[in-house]
């Protein structure tokens, strides 16, 4: 449905308008939502009774054994980009920061961070969006914390390599170098590391259109499913609660066809096809999380709810909708944007200053017809 202009002027109050007609069309989405959640409380129960008869559901004791002494960290990464007249300046950055609990000697965040300036590519946001991907490996896999939350699923780390290997140009540009140097001296081992283990925790920041729920179990009447895993968790897990691990479904994956070696896509499925999905809910006033871990992780109830406990540790604000380390690493890397715009003009003002016809200099290094533009993600 489009409500049309009430007639002011194309450029008289533009913003005004845009807000009318968005206030106007808001009906028409709290119709469409209230369609959604109509019943939804009766239908929670009917998908409640139904886990909890097939022992999908386990309650996490409020004291777990075994936990002093224990460290925990974090992983996220962040990227950015500027695009001048004659070149694009990449920056890729990701920080391991401690959380709650073991030593309590300070632990300074680890970190790694580059920068590249090259010519026009085609698929320069992808190559940097690896290479933040394969810091975050190293970061991960190079960590001695008995828990390591990865912003992030591995999977996506995995097909993110397999794109930008397409895409690296034979390394003619010092972007594509550092991600296939990165690869080679780092990710390529650190992937399957990860994966094997029992340490490593990905927690993917947005919902998977995944539901394991549906797929796997009989929460659903006649196995039909119009949500996500992580709506549904949200739906029947209260506080302390997690499910029995269920499967990955690497049949979803498509690592063949991209740059990554056949035989290294033949090693790594059968490691997916063993990795497993857990969903918890470690506070009343937190949301469920989708934990993807390795077997040897999940399958061992004790040292998964170990793991669990740990985690619910670090939930500790209502404030925060993420594990605290997960919530700083998070508020770390996205000052890259900041950073990067300081070191972008430093280095325009002094390429210009050292030059013979600063006028032409200017030109290529200006920010194009409008003001200067960021890309900045947060895997």
């Amino acid at each position: 449905m489009r409500v049309e202009s009430d007639g002011i002027g194309a450029f008289g109050n533009l913003p005004d308008v845009m807000v009318a007609e968005l206030l106007a069309l808001a009906p028409d989405v709290a119709e469409t939502l209230s369609g959604r959640v109509a019943g939804l409380s009766e239908r929670r129960e009917g998908m409640r009774e139904r886990a909890l008869s097939e022992g999908l559901i386990r309650e996490l004791d409020q004291a777990v054994p075994g936990l002093d002494g224990l460290t925990v960290a974090a992983v996220d990464g962040s990227c950015a980009v500027e695009r001048l007249s004659g070149v694009d300046v990449y920056a890729a950055a990701a920080v391991r920061v401690p959380g709650f609990g073991g030593s309590v000697e300070p632990t300074p965040p680890g970190h790694a961070i580059e920068i590249h300036a090259v010519d026009a590519l085609m698929n320069g946001s992808r190559l940097n969006q690896a290479l933040m991907s394969f810091q975050e490996c190293e970061l991960v896999s190079s960590s001695s914390a008995d828990l390591v939350l990865l912003d992030g699923a591995i999977s996506s780390i995995t097909l993110s390599a397999g794109l930008a290997l397409q895409n690296t140009n034979e390394e003619r540009d010092s972007l594509s170098h550092a991600v296939g140097k990165w690869w080679r001296n780092h990710a390529k081992d650190a992937i399957q590391d990860m994966m094997r283990s029992c340490a490593v925790v990905s927690i993917p920041k947005r919902s998977t259109a995944d539901n394991e729920f549906a797929t796997e179990t009989l929460v659903f009447e006649n196995r039909e499913a119009d949500m996500t895993g992580l709506a549904t968790a949200n739906l029947i897990l209260e506080e302390s609660e997690y499910s029995l691990p269920m499967s990955l479904r690497p049949e979803r994956m498509n690592l063949r066809g991209t740059g990554l070696p056949d035989d290294y896509v033949e090693e790594l499925m059968p490691l997916f096809a063993d990795m497993r999905v857990v969903y918890f809910r470690p506070r009343d006033w937190s949301p469920a999380y989708r934990l993807e871990l390795a077997p040897s992780g999940a399958e061992n109830r004790e040292l998964l709810e170990r793991q669990l406990a740990l985690l619910r540790e670090q939930v500790v604000n209502p404030a925060m909708r993420e594990p605290y380390p997960l919530y700083l690493a998070d508020r770390f890397v996205r000052s890259l944007s900041l950073g990067m715009s300081a070191v972008t003009e430093a280095v325009r003002r002094d390429v210009t200053a050292r030059s013979d016809d600063v006028e032409l200099v200017s030109r290529f290094l200006s920010y194009g017809r409008s003001e200067p533009f960021m890309e900045v993600e947060s895997e």
